[in-house]
């Protein structure tokens, strides 16, 4: 559960500045690369703080994410879109880190600080979905461990009487 809250609470920095900047109608993010005048071109009166509320949006989806991890599915199916949701989120952060502490060493643009975040960001991300998994195939319960043929549970599952045998 720790990883957990530190993957919010860290989600939690990313939209606060997203919200800052919508407030402010400014594109970029804390710690990114500068954002040339330029950038503002390719947007319409008030784009720039809509797409930053976009931004403030995502970041709260990760979170409910974060949070539907813990969970506890009976089917497989909430499971697994969870699961694939988790995954989503850390291989986006992880192209986000290597993208921009890339583009930072290899160009003047900057971006370094947001870059090492992501990195950050990618790894708690990761942690969550290790654990969620973990906590997943903890919580079975003994009759949800059924062998492919005949849906007998293998012999190291059966109860024999009140006694569990392996």
């Amino acid at each position: 559960m720790r990883i957990v809250m530190a993957g919010i609470a860290w989600t939690g920095l990313y939209v606060a500045s997203k919200v800052i900047y919508a407030m402010e109608g400014e594109l970029g993010v804390t710690g990114g690369p500068q954002v040339s005048p330029d950038s503002y071109l390719a947007y319409g009166p008030g784009e720039v703080a809509l797409a930053q509320w976009g931004n403030v949006a995502a970041g709260a989806v990760i979170i409910a994410i974060l949070l539907a991890g813990r969970i506890r599915f009976t089917g497989r199916l909430p499971y697994l879109v969870v699961l694939w949701a988790h995954g989503v989120c850390t291989a986006v952060a992880a192209v986000g880190a290597a993208g921009m502490t890339g583009g930072a060493l290899l160009t003047d643009r900057g971006g370094a600080v947001f870059g090492a975040y992501c990195a950050v960001w990618a790894v708690l991300l990761f942690l969550a979905t290790r654990d969620m998994r973990r906590g997943h195939h903890a919580r079975r319960p003994l009759g949800e461990h059924r062998a492919k043929s005949g849906g007998r549970a293998p012999a190291r599952y059966q109860k024999i009487g009140d006694v569990q045998e392996r």
